[in-house]
């Protein structure tokens, strides 16, 4: 069995295309051309101990970081330094990747490269088939490229992440303007974070929880083939959340104006809000599946009436009667009396007054609908079977929530 270990490019938009499935991480297109390596603080290793490199950096500098395989960490800090260790490399190298006129300038882009001792001869066409864990420190107004085809990725405290990973976790703490990340084969957590919000993953689940956005024009997506997405305090603006196979729960207080879509092919959809939540509901769900709603809702149009079955009309026997005499006309001033027609004139039933409908019970919706618009204010539980487009509104409608689900129940809960 050969030992070679197949090539992994440098990040850009191929490798994210393979790596994300869904899309993610776009902007991770890194030029080595014309690269010059940077002035780095080393400490020299013995077998067992870390190799460590240090080199200054610009408080709003891009850091660039691949491996094959390994566990990759970052943290932000308050130096203006990048600081990378690891006791599984044999060399680690920062190379500045921007071009400066002047080398003592802080650098803007570095390239870190991990290379096991057996890569020295060609670096060149070695990059990013390391197998080693990585920790490193960057500025915290600093912005992460990371990625790794087996392994996890922890990142905290850095301004942007981009992070990719084929086979490993994600977890990604105190972001402060942007995040992208996406993972073949593993789950993505995202906590107490700010900004646009982009993550995917094909094999796992999607959690983010306390994230807010820094402008009303910060999006939060997210989307999975076949992992549950599980939303908690979410206040950015506008929210799309998608999946094939799995559930899709959020939790909290809606945005004002805020716009929320979801989209479920063989799940459920839970919504758990606050009890005076307002917003606009426009639905559309299977008519096998039901929308169960705590709110009270507002028809904006009339609701599909779940089919009726038609009950077949008994008939009743002929009876025969004998020919009846032939009836006079009562003489008129006009002339003598004519004679009827010799057709048969049967009797006929006389008609029963229509009643009219039945008034609805105390807490029950009405049983016909009248106009456009049906209000239902007293029960606690709306259950709306047989439902294949709902457009309903809640208080005054100040969100709107867009709900598609084709295979699962939509549940709108009270917190």
């Amino acid at each position: 069995m050969s030992a070679e270990v197949a090539r992994i490019e440098r990040p850009g938009p191929k490798l994210i295309k393979k790596l994300f499935a869904v899309a993610a991480a776009t902007g991770l297109i890194i030029s080595l051309a014309g690269s010059t390596p940077a002035h780095n603080k080393e400490k020299d290793s013995q077998p067992g101990q870390k190799v460590e490199r240090t080199v200054a950096v610009d408080p709003q500098a891009t850091i660039t970081l691949c491996v094959a395989s390994g566990t990759l960490t970052v943290r932000g800090w308050e130096r203006a330094e990048v600081r990378v260790r690891s006791i599984d490399a044999e060399v680690l190298e920062l190379r500045r990747i921007d071009k400066v006129k002047d080398p003592a300038t802080p650098a803007m882009r570095i390239d870190v490269m991990v290379l096991e001792k057996a890569m020295r001869v060609v670096p060149a066409r070695l990059d990013c088939q390391a197998v080693a864990d990585v920790e490193m420190e960057v500025p915290a107004g600093a912005t992460v490229q990371v990625q790794t085809r087996d392994g996890d990725i922890n990142i905290a405290g850095v301004a942007a992440a981009y992070a990719g990973s084929q086979n490993g976790d994600i977890m990604i703490e105190r972001a402060t303007k942007l995040v992208e990340a996406g993972s073949v084969g593993g789950s993505i957590s995202l906590k107490d974070s700010s900004g646009r919000v982009n993550l995917s993953s094909a094999g796992g689940g999607v959690e983010v929880i306390n994230v807010r956005a820094t402008s009303v024009e910060d999006t939060l997506e997210v989307g999975t083939v076949s992992g549950d997405i599980q939303l908690v305090r979410v206040a950015n603006p506008k929210v799309m959340a998608k999946t094939v196979n799995g559930t899709v729960t959020m939790s909290g207080a809606l945005v004002k104006a805020g716009s929320y879509a979801f989209t479920n092919m063989t799940g459920d959809v839970v919504l758990a809000m606050p009890h005076d939540a307002s917003f606009r509901l426009m639905a559309k769900v299977s008519e096998k599946r039901l929308l169960v709603s705590d709110f009270p809702l507002t028809f904006l149009s009339e609701p599909p009436a779940p089919p009726a079955a038609i009950a077949p009309t008994p008939r009743t026997p002929a009876v025969k009667t004998p020919n009846p005499p032939t009836a006079q006309a009562p003489a008129t001033a006009a002339g003598p009396p004519r004679e009827t027609p010799k057709a048969i004139a049967k009797d006929k039933p006389p008609k029963e007054k229509e009643k009219p409908a039945a008034k609805a019970g105390p807490g029950q919706p009405p049983s016909v609908i009248e106009g456009p618009v049906v209000v239902i204010t007293k029960p606690a539980t709306v259950v709306a079977p047989y439902v294949r487009r709902i457009d309903a509104i809640c208080g005054s409608g100040d969100a709107t929530i867009s709900v598609a689900s084709f295979g699962g129940t939509v549940r709108l809960k009270k917190l």
